[in-house]
């Protein structure tokens, strides 16, 4: 009859020099990989003149529809203050009676 422990340990050393085997053969692959060119940068290509003025176009839309956006809050802002300083005075009114 073996032993268990002696199997435990059998297995155990057969795993490790399985993963060290492993391991060898991916440091292996790794090395007799060429090396890795490292990318170089073109030069972006010169955007045309029509496409610039496009391009400011729309930016200077944008700023406008913002420009536009932000007065439109403020009307709104002002006219909620003016109906509570309404509601306010009928209130005072209304206390005052």
């Amino acid at each position: 009859m073996t032993d268990p422990l002696g199997v435990g340990s059998f297995f155990a050393s057969m795993m490790t020099w399985l993963e060290s085997r492993k391991q060898r053969k991916l440091l292996e692959k790794m090395t007799e990989r060429p090396p890795v060119r490292k990318l170089t940068r073109r030069p972006r290509p010169k955007a045309s003149k029509a496409t610039a003025i496009g391009t400011i176009a729309i930016a200077e839309e944008r700023r406008r529809q913002k420009l536009e956006l932000e007065r439109d809050k403020h009307e709104w802002r002002k006219n909620r203050d003016i109906a509570k300083a309404l509601r306010w005075i009928f209130e005072q009114m209304d206390k005052n009676e």
